[in-house]
């Protein structure tokens, strides 16, 4: 295991509520990456693919990958197998046998890619987002009356519980223990607002899973996803949060009612 007590010494304090960043998420990539061995900067390196995944429908990237599955050529070097896969169900278009929308399967890809990580602290923080994420979902599903498995993402176990169990936690009230926690934000009507609370809940999530990693690259991990909500919350005010949640909400008007309170 490598330390990185210098980097990480070094580093400026960040707090959630900061009104500026103390640096940029590109500033940390300079001073940071050189120095990470290559299993570490694999691990780091997660981060930027998850951020990929987030521009990927629409991008120059996709449409150089979309020529490549219809040439028929073999997965391009330095492009992960599921993000292929992804651009191939996008194509033949099997990606609506197993998802409502385009973006929950390659998000489930993701996760499932992610989860796999030879990082332990990394396999339980991307299971922690997607439990967050679902069960959400779930919640808000039930209470307007949709489809709860066709907005459940993913295969692990709170994944199943959601899309099957008919109890009023799902069964999962006792086995995570998050669980209450992510399901009280759903009592906040103003969805900037919620997303923000939830943002707090993975902040406290990963001081919580680092307290003992002093110079480790969780600890770097830690904080380049703090510092990336920071730069994200700062750059953002309640206006342009407002309107990208009703962009995201928007997609599904075409295929479900859509409760006022998302119009």
């Amino acid at each position: 295991m490598s330390n990185y007590y210098y980097i990480i010494s070094g580093l400026p304090d960040i707090s959630f509520d900061d009104s500026k960043a103390a640096l940029s998420l590109d500033q940390f990539r300079t001073e940071v990456y050189e120095a990470l061995s290559s299993a570490d900067r694999k691990v780091m390196d997660l981060l930027i693919l998850e951020n990929e995944c987030r521009n990927l429908i629409g991008s120059e990237r996709i449409e150089e990958l979309i020529a490549s599955v219809k040439a028929q050529e073999p997965c391009p070097e330095g492009v992960p197998q599921f993000m292929y896969q992804f651009v191939q169900e996008w194509v033949d278009e099997s990606w609506r046998e197993k998802a409502a929308f385009a973006e929950d399967r390659l998000w489930s890809l993701f996760y499932e890619y992610a989860m796999h990580s030879s990082n332990e602290f990394v396999r339980k923080w991307y299971e922690f987002n997607l439990d967050i994420n679902n069960i959400l979902s779930a919640v808000m599903a039930r209470k307007y009356g949709l489809d709860i498995q066709k907005v459940i993402v993913g295969a692990n176990d709170a994944a199943h519980a959601l899309r099957t169990s008919g109890a009023r936690d799902w069964g999962l009230s006792q086995e995570l223990e998050y669980f209450e926690d992510v399901v009280r934000l759903t009592d906040e009507s103003d969805l900037a607002q919620r997303e923000r609370k939830a943002d707090m809940l993975r902040w406290r999530w990963l001081e919580e899973n680092t307290f003992f990693n002093y110079f480790t690259v969780e600890k770097l991990f830690s904080y380049m996803v703090r510092l990336g909500m920071v730069e994200r919350w700062t750059s953002m005010d309640r206006e342009k949060g407002q309107k990208l949640f009703r962009e995201m909400i928007g997609t599904l008007k075409d295929q479900t009612e859509v409760p006022a309170e998302f119009r």
